[in-house]
């Protein structure tokens, strides 16, 4: 019988036949999907961007890592509940800042979109500009980043002054999560909230902004 350690290694070392099937069988055997998903499938493209950092792999592994989680993902999101229809009045712009990373940010913006939150979803590569921006356009009540590699924490920092600058801190809830980031740095830093695992989102969404 498989474990979910046993996907987070296949992820990890970039096996993408032996992640799907890994991720199937765990399936079957009734494990939450949302434990493999974070569990077995993040903490395997964590695994493999730590290694990364020790010029243990290169970037063209990371992209392989990529392919892997999109052989899962999609077992794992056919089995995800689909919500209760009920729409929350509440818009959440969500992106990752600078880096291609969106696997999180993705998990995100499903389990939002799950709990009957307006998401747009602004993608990867993303500015602070863009986040003000955006969220001024659609009127979002919430900011939600992905910062995934070190540089982005300073430009989350900018997001920060950008809307204080503008005049519209208190306007948007801000939340923050990814791998380089701490609940210390998001309050030291400014934020509203942080998020360990991507289901922290929908809570830190839910207190936020008032949801019952």
């Amino acid at each position: 019988m498989v474990e979910i350690t046993d996907l987070r290694k296949a992820v990890g070392d970039v096996k993408p036949k032996e992640a799907e099937e890994i991720t199937k069988e765990l399936l079957a055997s009734g494990v939450d999907p949302l434990k493999i998903l974070e569990d077995g499938v993040v903490k395997g493209l964590n695994d493999l961007g730590a290694r990364f950092e020790a010029k243990k792999a290169f970037i063209p592994d990371l992209v392989k890592g990529g392919i892997v989680a999109r052989t899962c993902i999609p077992h794992i999101e056919a089995v995800l509940p689909k919500g209760s229809g009920q729409k929350v009045e509440k818009k959440i712009v969500i992106g990752t800042m600078l880096s291609q990373h969106n696997i999180g940010k993705n998990l995100v913006s499903t389990l939002l979109s799950i709990n009957g939150f307006g998401v747009i979803n602004m993608g990867e590569q993303r500015e602070p500009w863009d986040f003000y921006q955006k969220a001024k356009e659609v009127g979002a009540d919430m900011i939600a980043v992905s910062v995934m590699f070190i540089p982005a924490r300073q430009k989350f920092a900018e997001l920060i002054d950008v809307l204080k600058q503008m005049g519209v801190r208190e306007k948007y809830k801000v939340i923050v999560g990814g791998a380089v980031t701490t609940k210390e740095w998001a309050a030291d830093v400014g934020a509203d909230g942080w998020g360990a695992q991507a289901k922290d989102g929908v809570d830190l969404a839910n207190t936020l902004l008032g949801v019952a």
